[in-house]
């Protein structure tokens, strides 16, 4: 596929016309932020699929409150 390389076992694309690589596989961030996840499994997640090649991410300051956006903040930040 043109615009595609493989990493391992995670494929890349990319993204748009703007010459990024992003991961075909994204994490959403709306569950993280749910009030039955507590911070630590929060991050944990967000951790976890960044060591596993995922680059793309998709957050919002709507997501419980600003919640989900600050639990991904602090994974990346801290990370």
């Amino acid at each position: 596929m043109s615009g595609s390389t493989s990493n391992s076992e995670m494929l890349y694309r990319e993204l748009g016309s703007t010459g990024e690589r992003v991961s075909a596989i994204g994490l959403g961030g709306w569950h993280i932020g749910l009030k039955h996840v507590d911070e630590e499994l929060g991050i944990r997640i967000v951790r976890s699929a960044i060591d596993r090649g995922i680059t793309f991410m998709d957050n919002s300051w709507d997501y419980n409150g600003g919640v989900s956006e600050i639990r991904m903040g602090k994974a990346l930040r801290d990370g």
